[in-house]
């Protein structure tokens, strides 16, 4: 066991599960011999708090990271937006530019709403089904995984 797996044991004292998300459990791979933790992270490769390297062959943090991690371009875009003020009173003409181009890739629809996250787009969708269908209540069933 490294140090990844020790820090595991004392995040399930304090933390419920031991993570935030399922599908980040030591049990759902490997118990007792799972990284769990890591201290790098680029490309498809990952750095456990032991230094070993690793190639992540599972979820690319849970399906998020199709570019993997720390691309360089995503990386200087967002140090970008954050050194040019990425939260403000008035709206960032990017989210215009966005809603173009999600339009592009999406014809059917006629317009764009951005969500924070998962919740966030699944309340909406429920809100926008609720109008759409003039009923009360909306059947959900499945993961979330935006």
């Amino acid at each position: 066991m490294g140090k990844g797996q020790d820090l595991y044991k004392e995040a399930k004292k304090i933390i419920p599960g031991g993570t935030q998300l399922l599908s980040k459990r030591p049990e759902q791979f490997l118990p007792e011999q799972w990284p769990a933790y890591y201290s790098k992270a680029k490309g498809c490769e990952v750095w456990d708090m032991d230094g070993k390297k690793y190639i992540d062959m599972s979820f690319m943090g849970i399906g998020a990271c199709t570019l993997g991690y720390a691309d360089d371009d995503v990386d200087n875009a967002v140090i970008e937006a954050v050194k040019n003020g990425n939260m403000c009173t008035l709206n960032s003409p990017v989210e215009v530019e966005l809603a173009h181009l999600m339009l592009e890739l999406h014809p059917w629809a006629d317009m764009i709403r951005y969500a924070r996250g998962g919740g966030d787009a699944m309340t909406v969708a429920v809100r926008i089904a609720r109008a759409a269908t003039k009923k009360d209540i909306i059947l959900f069933s499945g993961l979330i995984i935006l």
